[in-house]
């Protein structure tokens, strides 16, 4: 089949390629124009009379229309077009989108669902463009000239809103002849002269702009003997007192608050596959890199987003106290242009999701210590794409609001290779290979343990040994800052936990196999079975340790470290 476009939005026709299809007569493309108004939908033989004819419907109207439709039937032969009988009537069928109409009232739907000036008038303008002069141009009958003057209203309309957006990415400069002249030929239209009159005034010709005002208030009293509206005499009384109103506006940048990637990034290909839905959750164990692994998606896919990004720490585990919802809103609000924020948390997240509704934005939430402490702060559409880090499993968020889990695990040997590749350059690592393996292994496969390792001056040699002969985490700890130790990083998760699942995780760093059981930790613990299983859940999904299969728990060999050092 054949694709064909048909247009209604001017002289009716039908084109394949740029080659008109050849239609006939003006009553045949009277009764195709009737058909395309409702395409894919039934339209009953009297309609069709009616539409094509009006009052002048031939004597034999029905033997005439059905010669009418199977000459159309031949023409669309091969096409992707074709009208069938049904109950009642007939139907084109045809792919709107082949349809001018339907395709410029799609757009339209379209732009008014979106949220950002600069794609809503891109949609606007699209859809203007598909005219080509007047609506069924040349016909001529009761319906046509009903349907006809409704299309030129919405056209009408649909301009003004073209105005109203391009004076709002302050575009007046280049609207005032275009204003002038639709003035002069809708001398009436309080808002298209009140458009005029912003354009004049943010023009720099204030005085010109109330004469103009003047103007249409005269010519309301001669026409129809009324004051110009309300919301027209307020914008005159803003002209003539410079309210902050009708200022110029001033371009607005969009948030781009992700922080920067971190300057090496290896792997996680599959998890960077993953990303992208609603709500995308990022848990593991600490310095694991599910915030390196949030902004590294962010910075690949900002061009997705051409409303911003909004990105805030959680805090969940810092040693200073989590940030509330209610605070991040605040800067969230503030951040999108809300200068009247109100005081409580469901006033401000509703605020917020109205904020957002229609844009297409990334809501990083980075550090997060419970659901109930993100669920605020959700976008309430589609559009939108938040990333969730945790070091907790954020069960409910999964559960109740459909957000979709990454568990980040720790880097292969090759990829911790790569890493340390990156960092140190390939010469080294190749030169100390046997070396930078066994560093790889006892980081275990952390990205910031490995990052931590590469600032270290000593040689690669000389830090293993350094790992070992210490056995505890000061070989990885940054001088001046301790927030970016290993060791801190390890704390955060450890302070969340409860007394006994803390006194657990001390208890298992000397346990003496690679892995052990529930029934291994219930005797470490003195606790019964069951017990031990919970206080293992809680291990698990605060990622302290790793289930690798059903009953059997693993520790890796820093956090382990870290565990026999809370001991001593």
């Amino acid at each position: 089949m054949g694709e064909v476009e048909f247009r209604l939005l001017g002289t009716v026709g039908a084109w394949r390629g740029d080659q008109a299809v050849q239609l006939g007569h003006g009553r045949r493309r009277c009764v195709l124009a009737a058909l395309l108004v409702d395409a894919n939908q039934v339209v009953s033989a009297e309609q069709l009379l009616e539409r094509a004819w009006g009052d002048g419907v031939p004597r034999q109207g029905r033997d005439t229309l059905y010669t009418y439709l199977s000459r159309l039937r031949r023409v669309f032969r091969g096409l992707d077009v074709e009208i069938t009988r049904r109950s009642g009537g007939y139907v084109l069928a045809v792919d709107p989108q082949a349809v001018d109409l339907h395709r410029f009232h799609r757009l339209l739907a379209q732009g008014r669902a979106e949220g950002g000036l600069a794609a809503r008038l891109e949609l606007f303008d699209r859809a203007v463009a598909l005219w080509r002069g007047e609506a069924f141009a040349g016909m001529s009958t009761p319906w046509l000239d009903n349907v006809r003057e409704n299309l030129e209203k919405e056209r009408f309309g649909v301009e003004l809103d073209r105005v109203d957006l391009r004076l709002a990415l302050g575009l007046h400069g280049e609207l005032v002849t275009e204003l002038a002249a639709a003035v002069r030929e809708h001398p009436l239209d309080e808002r298209l002269t009140s458009q005029f009159m912003l354009a004049l005034y943010r023009s720099g010709r204030q005085a010109e702009a109330l004469a103009v005002y003047q103007g249409l208030r005269d010519r309301l009293a001669d026409a129809l003997g009324v004051d110009p509206l309300p919301e027209v005499q307020r914008l005159h009384t803003a002209l003539l007192r410079q309210a902050r109103e009708v200022a110029t506006p001033v371009e607005v940048q969009p948030p781009a608050q992700v922080p920067g990637g971190v300057p090496h990034f290896v792997g996680r290909a599959e998890a960077l596959r993953e990303l992208g839905r609603p709500v995308s959750v990022i848990v593991g164990t600490g310095g694991v890199g599910k915030s390196a692994l949030a902004a590294h998606w962010a910075h690949l896919h900002s061009g997705d987003f051409p409303d911003g990004q909004l990105y805030v720490n959680l805090r969940g585990y810092d040693a200073a106290e989590p940030m509330t919802a209610s605070a991040a809103l605040e800067g969230f609000l503030r951040a999108l242009g809300v200068e009247r924020i109100p005081p409580g948390v469901a006033e401000r997240s509703a605020l917020y999701r109205s904020a957002l509704a229609g844009s297409r934005m990334v809501v990083v939430l980075d550090n997060a210590r419970s659901a109930d402490q993100v669920r605020p702060l959700l976008p309430g559409r589609d559009g939108c794409v938040v990333l969730v880090t945790s070091q907790d499993d954020l069960a409910g968020l999964v559960v109740r609001d459909g957000a979709h889990r990454i568990t980040l695990g720790r880097l292969t040997e090759s990829e911790a290779l790569e890493l340390l590749r990156q960092m140190l350059g390939a010469d080294r690592v190749d030169a100390e290979f046997p070396a930078a393996v066994e560093l790889a292994r006892r980081c275990a496969g952390l990205p910031l343990a490995l990052r931590v390792a590469a600032e270290r001056p000593a040689g690669l040699a000389d830090l293993v040994a350094e790992l070992n002969g210490l056995g505890d985490l000061d070989a990885l700890d940054v001088p001046g800052d301790p927030a970016s130790s290993v060791r801190s990083v390890f704390s955060w998760s450890y302070r969340a936990l409860p007394l006994p699942a803390a006194r657990l995780f001390r208890l298992l760093g000397w346990h003496p196999g690679p892995d052990h059981c529930a029934a291994a930790a219930a005797a470490l613990a003195g606790v019964d079975l069951p017990g031990a299983r919970r206080l293992l859940d809680v291990l698990r999904a605060a990622h302290l340790i790793e289930q690798t299969a059903p009953d059997r728990f693993v520790m890796h060999d820093l956090l382990r470290m870290y565990a026999r050092q809370l001991s001593a």
